[in-house]
């Protein structure tokens, strides 16, 4: 399907894509139209968030990322948005306006400077426009006093979220989001007619002409839904593939998705999307004015940390403290940004909640060096909500580096602050135990009695059964290999918390036909137990 590209002037900002600043953005964070619903994990993979567990650009790895509108009415505006590996900290982030079936891919490697970045060859309308891509990460939110050979290999680790914003309905939408009768000029503008579409900067304009904007519809509101926005019901999915550049074999999966379920299952995990909150927000690099926020009568915001529960960016309105970094508008939304309700820090709880598991079981098969056909096997656990409980801030240099919490009354009260390689980052303690395929067992525990310290840094952290990293991995890399029962078996990463941990992943399988140079690599999901 043939796309033209968005043609709006756009530059790189600070931390994504961004346009340049600008005082006179759309924003809507309302609550007008959103049906109150129950956010869950959605099993039947679509919704109205979706994340990657996991992407890498290290040395010849590249990442595929799909997207897909699976809405055959609705386009939509969706935030799309890596964050690192050691701390979530945003590294590059765009707009993508999908239409009604409408797919976009794109590919994340290193590029000659040894930095990630992103290409692609869709055609769908994305702010920044063309001539910003490819989209090089941004290392403005790392540690300052970093080497520039770190701070580039911050940006080949991490993972990936995508956010419904808004939906672009084929009419304007009247009341309470319902239909209504007039064409909207947004939505022709993405849609598709005989393989191409406009995507104009002309009919981009009218999302350029306010500051924070209603979807209410009283005498003073419905702005939003005027300019061709509704709110986002979902209907997203997504896969991943990670694979060698220079050799055959690649690690793929589907993205997680987090939905708003209006009612019970259906059927087999299945549940149906309800309109959430709007939250759109510009792809501009400007700072959020705090005190425009607490004078705001449209829709519900009237302070940071109700639109994210990010400790690092969260304040209240004035007069109380800053936060430590100063939030951009294209910083929102997150995964926090509520869905349904006004707050940011019940939504990061809940969606904890329903990613949280106690205990992490897989397969691994690591053989000894100069076997006839060598096996490694990687354990990717990515814990995406982290951020919105604890954070590192990094100070002005690595001493004065210290954890900014959130709520820490369920999640992550028992992190330290470790100074590693790559600079630092807040640590945990898990015990591993392996079992080899005759029932032979070998366990490490950390922070259980008896023991000793076993701790995993980093937001997403990679464990190694082997010699080698299959995916490459580097910056929390763990090697287990001291708690091997056996060259093969399966093991358990018991995170000795009742409820569990917010814990999404995968064990990633290589094994190579040494005289046919040939790859062969496998991607088991995570099992999970009480």
């Amino acid at each position: 399907m043939k796309k033209s590209i968005l043609s709006l002037s756009a530059a790189v900002a600070l931390g994504g894509l961004g346009v340049a600043s600008t005082a006179n953005a759309i924003a809507v964070f309302d609550t007008d139209g959103a049906v109150a619903g129950t956010v869950l994990l959605h099993p039947a993979g679509t919704g109205h968030q979706l994340f990657t567990p996991y992407y890498t650009a290290q040395g010849n790895m590249a990442t595929l990322v799909n997207i897909v509108n699976t809405d055959a009415v609705n386009g939509k505006a969706v935030k799309v948005r890596f964050r690192g590996a050691a701390n979530s900290d945003d590294v590059l982030d765009f707009t993508l306006f999908l239409s009604p079936g409408d797919v976009w891919s794109g590919m994340v490697s290193q590029n000659a400077a040894g930095r990630a970045q992103i290409v692609t060859p869709d055609k769908s309308c994305t702010i920044p426009d063309q001539s910003a891509w490819p989209g090089v990460f941004s290392d403005l939110r790392l540690p300052s006093y970093a080497t520039a050979d770190v701070k580039n290999a911050l940006t080949r680790e991490g993972y990936v979220e995508v956010l419904n914003m808004a939906d672009i309905p084929p009419m304007l939408a009247a009341k309470g989001g319902a239909v209504g009768t007039k064409v909207n000029p947004l939505f022709t503008n993405i849609k598709h007619v005989g393989g191409v579409a406009p995507c104009s900067g002309a009919g981009f304009a009218n999302l350029l002409t306010t500051n924070i904007v209603a979807a209410g519809d009283d005498a003073t509101a419905g702005t939003a839904r005027a300019l061709g926005l509704n709110n986002p019901t979902g209907g997203l999915m997504g896969s991943w593939t990670i694979y060698q550049q220079d050799a055959q074999g690649a690690y793929s999966g589907e993205q997680t998705a987090i939905v708003n379920a209006v009612g019970g299952m259906i059927f087999n995990g299945l549940y149906v999307a309800g309109p959430a909150n709007f939250a759109f927000s510009p792809q501009i690099g400007s700072t959020i004015d705090r005190n425009v926020l607490k004078a705001n009568t449209n829709g519900y915001a009237t302070a940071l940390n109700q639109l994210t529960a990010d400790p690092l960016l969260a304040s209240a309105a004035p007069p109380a403290p800053g936060a430590t970094i100063p939030a951009l508008w294209f910083d929102l939304p997150d995964m926090s940004t509520p869905l349904t309700g006004t707050a940011a820090a019940t939504q990061a709880d809940v969606i904890s909640l329903a990613l949280a598991k106690p205990n992490v079981v897989n397969e691994y098969i690591a053989t000894a060096a100069g076997a006839a056909v060598p096996f490694v096997t990687d354990w990717v656990v990515a814990q995406p909500t982290r951020r919105y409980h604890t954070a590192v801030a990094y100070g002005s240099s690595a001493a004065t580096a210290a954890a900014v919490n959130g709520n820490t009354s369920v999640f992550y009260g028992d992190v330290s602050l470790r100074q590693t390689d790559y600079g630092p980052q807040l640590c945990r303690d898990f015990a591993l135990g392996s079992f080899d395929r005759e029932e032979g067992s070998k366990v490490a525990s950390g922070g259980f009695s008896p023991g000793t310290t076993f701790p995993y840094c980093g937001e997403v952290f990679v464990a190694q059964f082997g010699a080698t990293s299959a995916l490459k991995a580097a910056i929390t890399n763990r090697n287990v290999n001291s708690v091997l029962a056996g060259q093969a078996g399966w093991a358990s990463l018991r995170t000795g918390v009742t409820n569990g941990l917010p814990i999404v992943g995968y064990a990633a399988i290589q094994f190579k036909n040494v005289n046919g140079g040939i790859n062969y690599d496998l991607t088991v999901p995570h099992r999970y137990t009480p």
